[in-house]
């Protein structure tokens, strides 16, 4: 299976994330700490919730998609990845 690598898990990388695990992707998605890849995959998952009560996708399209996305700390998991897509912040302060 190919893997995408997504660094950064804020609206861009999540919305990155999202797609391509919809589209059948294993992704993994990166942050510079674990639970910061978490919160991405947890507004994910908020989104989708979103989509099922307007019924736009069913509840096993919803769990499908976030089966396929792995919240992951920094960019050492990206070494297997087909794909790497860079969405982290412009901040330098970082």
């Amino acid at each position: 299976m190919r893997i995408i690598g997504v660094i950064g898990a804020g609206q861009m990388g999540a919305g990155i994330a999202q797609v391509s695990a919809q589209a059948g992707y294993a992704v993994r998605l990166s942050d510079i700490d674990l639970a910061r890849a978490e919160q991405g995959k947890a507004g994910i998952a908020k989104g989708l919730d979103r989509l099922v009560s307007k019924e736009k996708i069913t509840v096993e399209a919803r769990d499908a998609t976030l089966a396929l996305i792995e919240p992951v700390a920094g960019v050492d998991a990206m070494g297997d990845c087909t794909l790497v897509i860079e969405a982290a912040t412009e901040r330098e302060e970082i």
